[in-house]
């Protein structure tokens, strides 16, 4: 629906000509209609803003259109505010006007006057009406991602305090197991008890975000300093899966002023998922290059078993995980949301690189 578009339904030319010259002189772009038929198509392709109706009109009368826009299927067009202008002045016709729809009713001869106070008090009506709608969908949108992220949360952390319970357990109740039993034992409590850290680091993060309310505060932000740290933090993972790692950094390495936290936990997502989807003895490349001399592409590429053609556009979604890894990974679904959001956050960009037959790829590009 337009905030300027006016469409003037009449079938007196010189009438039509007065209403269009004074809507121009006050901001509104006037479109016209001499008959039902030809009104109801403009419409429907015009979605106008307002419109002045008159009732005795060739084709399809007055009477039918108001009814006709006020059943309509599309809210942008059951909701346009309508004006009546007729030559039927009687109270009784009023009435009738009111009840078939229109908001208001002005009998003829009018002065022009009247007409665009009553257009402007309307039009300022929609338009407040409008920004009302907008912020109550935010506020739904920000209730349904919060509902998500409780419901996610509930989950992820039964199941986690679930495992860490069991393998406290084990420990207190077999005080004479092997100490590499012990070391496996704490090692299992050590790696869930990091992720669960980590996740509430990014869920409280992402909100505070998503809730348009808090700008990141930036400063200078090494990434080979960065990626060493999220490598040695994995570095018992990887040795478990005898994965070999390589990170290839250009000389010219530099940094940026990016906000660090968020900089870690978006490619700790990345590179966690590839040590986790990557098979036993495989490479796992991370590459560091300049872009355009002045910004940083980081590429992370494993082995793992890929994403299928008809998943590609999908695994930035919130909660998505692939049909392939599904059953054999544990995870929640938000780790390349939740890096994309970020990413983006602080002007950067993410994709999925197309052509890997075997492994994925993704390229993180800072300017």
């Amino acid at each position: 629906m337009s905030d300027k578009k006016i469409l003037v339904v009449e079938d007196d030319e010189d009438l039509v000509h007065m209403l269009a010259y004074n809507l121009s002189r006050r901001g509104y772009q006037p479109i016209s209609a001499l008959d039902g038929l030809l009104a109801y198509d403009l419409i429907e392709e015009e979605k106008p803003g307002l419109i002045l109706l008159d009732i005795l009109l060739p084709g399809m009368d007055g009477w039918e259109i108001c009814k006709a826009v006020r059943r309509h299927q599309a809210e942008d067009i059951s909701e346009i505010p309508i004006i009546m202008l007729s030559a039927l002045g009687s109270p009784r016709e009023k009435i009738k006007g009111i009840e078939t729809g229109a908001d208001d009713y002005i009998p003829k001869p009018f002065s022009v006057k009247e007409v665009l106070l009553k257009v402007d008090r309307l039009m300022e009506r929609e338009t407040k009406k409008r920004t009302l709608d907008t912020e109550i969908k935010a506020l739904k949108v920000r209730e349904a991602r919060q509902t998500d992220f409780q419901t996610m949360l509930f989950h992820e952390l039964r199941n986690q305090l679930f495992i860490l319970g069991g393998y406290s357990k084990r420990i207190a109740e077999k005080p004479f197991q092997t100490p590499d039993k012990y070391r496996h034992c704490a090692g299992v409590i050590q790696e869930y008890s990091r992720s669960l850290s980590s996740l509430a680091d990014q869920v409280l993060l992402l909100s505070r975000l998503e809730s348009g309310e808090y700008a990141l505060p930036m400063e200078t932000v090494s990434f080979e300093d960065i990626i060493g740290q999220i490598i040695q933090n994995y570095a018992t993972w990887v040795k478990k899966k005898n994965l070999k790692m390589h990170l290839h950094r250009s000389e010219a390495c530099s940094t940026m002023t990016l906000n660090p936290t968020a900089v870690k936990l978006a490619l700790t997502n990345l590179i966690e998922n590839a040590i986790k989807y990557s098979p036993k003895d495989s490479p796992i490349i991370i590459c560091l290059d300049p872009s355009n001399g002045t910004g940083m592409r980081i590429r992370v590429q494993d082995s793992g078993p890929g994403i299928p053609a008809d998943e590609r556009e999908k695994v930035f979604g919130k909660f998505y995980r692939g049909k392939n890894v599904k059953r054999q990974t544990r995870g929640t679904g938000l780790g390349l949301y939740i890096s994309k959001t970020l990413i983006e956050s602080m002007g950067g960009a993410i994709h999925l690189e197309p052509h890997f037959a075997d492994g994925t790829c993704f390229t993180v590009v800072f300017h």
